[in-house]
């Protein structure tokens, strides 16, 4: 099963790119970027891929996993012209440029499993996603505190997550809380996830969006053989 694991012993960065959609294009976007962002692969400090889609049809976000911030600069975007040679890419148009790309690294990741690995696994995967803003730069270090305190609270709340990521941007004062569930079937018997209730006082200090995503595709770094010796 392809994974995309968190973890904040050698300080990856994540990196979000935003695109607006609507239910009529959302399909389309999800194959263009899913075939333009294979080449990844082989870049050189690339950790993994992962394809969210908005529930309510109005967002995809591309997010790959970097060994650092210099690894994900290094890396070069296909053309639209490398694209279309794709035969894979027969129909389709080149993605567009994101409405917005963040880049974060991971501050705080548990899981509800003591000892199990903080990850997204497969794709039946759902993720929740509130970001939050602070409405000056002065209040991010007691809002990012309060996140932190929330972490516990929602790895308790129904339906029960497999894993809470906190990630903080590296060139935005934006914080963002990752919820996930590895499985959209326990839905069924506890109820769709809701979203995170936030104490007057809190919202007070920041703008808050959330929304619930399906894991469309991860796309796992390439492992390298080793080479038999003869």
């Amino acid at each position: 099963m392809a994974s995309l694991v968190f973890d904040t012993a050698n300080d990856p960065v994540e990196v979000a790119a935003i695109y607006e959609t609507s239910y009529s294009t959302q399909k389309a976007l999800v194959k263009s970027l899913k075939i333009s962002n294979k080449l990844m692969k082989k870049a050189t400090g690339f950790k993994g891929f992962s394809l969210l889609q908005s529930q309510d049809g109005k967002q995809i976000i591309a997010l790959s996993q970097w060994q650092d911030l210099p690894s994900y600069q290094a890396y070069v975007p296909p053309l639209a012209a490398d694209f279309s040679k794709s035969k894979s890419a027969e129909g389709l148009t080149a993605p567009p440029a994101p409405i917005q790309t963040l880049i974060f690294e991971v501050v705080n990741a548990q899981s509800a499993i003591a000892g199990a690995t903080p990850a997204l696994r497969g794709k039946e995967a759902v993720v929740r996603l509130t970001q939050l803003a602070p409405r000056s730069p002065e209040m991010r270090s007691q809002v990012l505190t309060s996140m932190e305190e929330m972490v516990p609270s929602i790895l308790e709340n129904q339906p029960i997550p497999q894993s809470v990521i906190l990630l903080k941007s590296l060139d935005s004062d934006d914080l963002v809380l990752m919820t996930n569930w590895n499985c959209s079937a326990m839905f069924e018997d506890v109820g769709k996830p809701e979203a995170i209730a936030l104490s007057s006082d809190f919202t007070e200090l920041v703008d808050n969006k959330q929304n619930i995503y399906n894991v469309t595709t991860i796309i796992p770094a390439e492992v390298k053989k080793a080479k038999e010796s003869k």
